[in-house]
């Protein structure tokens, strides 16, 4: 279920009961009830920036991701401007959270997310084929390899297939004693 349907659904349950957290679409402001998704001390100003604008979307991307994770990061993809979808990018501990939003509208696209330490592949998560809604939640830890940072990458294809939508490559800096939030 893609987050915007995830927040609709919050919604539809907390008017039966009011004891649920409740979300609605990205860009509209939270409602009064909704639980808001603890920020790290890593967020920087363009994140916290974000997550204020898109609260009812930050918290519901924290549900999926699961308890005690905090948002730290969050790219329109491939840009602001001409966004296909959303990487949210979350903390907890020793463990990091990723989940691609596909914010298309109509059908399924192919998506492919993977998220592992430094540059192993094969110790991190991946969730890939096709999505209506969003791919992730993927989890990393940096104990693995005893590293710093986790890398990301996140794919996604038109319909057809034919063609990239998104592209992407980033990394974070993991290590809670770092004074940065992005790898060098």
């Amino acid at each position: 279920m893609n987050l915007l349907r995830l927040v609709v659904a919050g919604s539809a349950v907390a008017a039966v009961c009011a004891t649920v957290p409740t979300a609605t679409a990205a860009e509209a402001p939270a409602p009064s009830g909704t639980v808001a998704a603890p920020i790290s001390a890593k967020a920087d100003a363009e994140a916290r920036a974000f997550a204020a604008d898109n609260s009812a979307a930050v918290a519901a991307a924290t549900t999926v991701c699961g308890t005690g994770y905090e948002f730290t990061d969050a790219k329109q993809l491939p840009n602001a401007d001409n966004r296909y979808g959303t990487l949210f990018f979350y903390m907890k501990g020793n463990s990091a959270c990723a989940i691609l939003d596909n914010n298309t509208p109509g059908g399924a696209n192919y998506m492919d997310l993977k998220m592992y330490p430094g540059d192993t592949p094969s110790a991190g998560g991946r969730d890939y084929g096709n999505f209506s809604e969003y791919a992730g939640p993927v989890y990393s830890s940096t104990l693995a390899q005893g590293g710093r940072c986790v890398t990301i990458t996140a794919l996604m294809k038109n319909e057809a297939g034919t063609s990239n939508l998104i592209n992407w490559k980033g990394g974070y800096v993991f290590a809670v004693d770092s004074s940065s939030s992005v790898c060098a």
